[in-house]
């Protein structure tokens, strides 16, 4: 006895119905998916832009030098000028655990003192006042990275002072006639002090300010000098982030150091936050305006695909399909569109915003892959909404009209 043939179930035959749209070459689901893949190309690069600029921004004002600074109480009350007033290197603790657990913070404490100076192999040396500065010198330079270095013959711009080993300030160097390699003799200002101690020029370093009529010494060898073991003058930190994150981490650690005076270098976090305030809103108007006309062309072709599918509607009317199930299969071909919309467009955009970093900055994109989900969900959401709005036209379909032969 021969099988009786078994009908399609009807979720088998909705999706059957959706992949025979998706893959038949009509030329306004054409029209509508190269529509969705512009406007998420532009979405892809122009938030991998913003991604990359944001994070290379950061990068950049971090040259400018520390945005906090944590200076003594008294100091900041009573103008106090160090080393009259100094911190505590252990009152330091909760600083060093704020920035083991915040990722791209760096501080230097550094001790200042003001100290005689004389080039070392002179036969009379002639002392000059100088304001010394000891400090973590690779944390100081991590603040710091904009400051550029003359290394002395035999070292390289990584070797950083230890020991009985100094850096000078560009212009210091020049008053004293000390080359990078030379040796300078320091004493401290004290008169009844012993001889004075000699310290090899390892760097020359031209910072564009004050620095540069500074020298630079490790912490423990100008704490020696001057005799203020364990004490410091006051602490530059750089925190990454925009203006609002850096305010939460100045209210952090006014918390943790109630002893001290945390105080954010307003020019330096308000211009970064500026600066990248205005990026994100001209990216994100651009974005929206590309949007919104894409919008109107998504509309435009899902009207057409619908007014050309006539027929085909009054087929399926004609053979018991709902006024709502028509609908869904046409909402599901259009987030069908959006996302393969989505996916070649973030590919797209992504190569382009990857070419224009390497030709306009010479500099590599790092990809932001968060950016995929955004991209798809946000074309899909546009194809669903843009077909929404034209399905009502399914409504408006009478199976007898549209069939019957001209």
């Amino acid at each position: 006895m021969p099988n009786p043939v078994q009908s399609p179930k009807p979720g088998s035959l909705f999706w059957r119905l959706w992949w025979r749209a998706l893959s038949v070459k009509r030329p306004q689901a054409v029209l509508a998916l190269g529509s969705l893949l512009v406007g998420a190309a532009v979405a892809s690069l122009l938030l991998n832009l913003y991604s990359d600029a944001r994070r290379k921004m950061t990068q950049e004002f971090r040259a400018y030098g520390a945005n906090v600074v944590l200076a003594p109480r008294a100091q900041a009350a009573a103008g106090i000028e160090p080393p009259a007033a100094t911190i505590d290197e252990r009152s330091l603790a909760p600083l060093r655990t704020f920035a083991a657990q915040t990722p791209g913070l760096f501080y230097a404490p550094i001790l200042y003192s003001v100290v005689r100076v004389a080039r070392a192999d002179a036969d009379s040396p002639a002392f000059q006042n100088a304001v010394a500065a000891g400090t973590d010198f690779p944390a100081l330079r991590r603040i710091h990275s904009g400051w550029r270095g003359t290394p002395a013959p035999g070292q390289s711009g990584a070797d950083y002072p230890a020991g009985h080993e100094c850096a000078l300030g560009a212009h210091l160097a020049e008053r004293l006639s000390v080359r990078a390699g030379g040796s300078v003799a320091l004493a401290p200002m004290d008169i009844t002090s012993p001889a004075p101690v000699t310290f090899r020029v390892i760097d020359l370093l031209s910072a564009g300010t004050a620095e540069d009529d500074q020298v630079f010494l490790p912490t423990a060898g100008l704490q020696s000098l001057v005799g203020m073991r364990g004490k410091i003058s006051l602490v530059q930190v750089s925190i990454p982030g925009e203006t609002a994150e850096i305010e939460r981490a100045v209210g952090e650690l006014a918390r943790l150091l109630p002893g001290l005076d945390v105080r954010p270098v307003r020019q330096i976090v308000y211009s970064e936050g500026k600066v990248l305030g205005t990026i994100r809103w001209l990216l994100l108007s651009l974005t929206a305006l590309i949007l919104v006309i894409i919008a109107l062309c998504v509309v435009a072709t899902m009207t057409a695909i619908v007014t050309e599918r006539r027929r085909d509607i009054a087929v399926m009317k004609a053979l018991g399909a709902t006024d709502a199930a028509i609908a869904r299969l046409f909402l599901a071909e259009g987030a069908g569109l959006g996302l393969v919309g989505g996916a070649l467009g973030f590919a797209l955009g992504s190569w382009l915003a990857a070419n224009i970093l390497r030709r306009l900055f010479g500099v590599s994109l790092r990809l932001h892959f968060w950016t995929f989900p955004e991209v798809c969900g946000l074309t899909t959401l546009l194809a669903v909404v843009a077909t929404f709005l034209v399905v009502r036209i399914v409504r408006t379909i009478q199976p007898a009209v549209a069939l019957k032969v001209e």
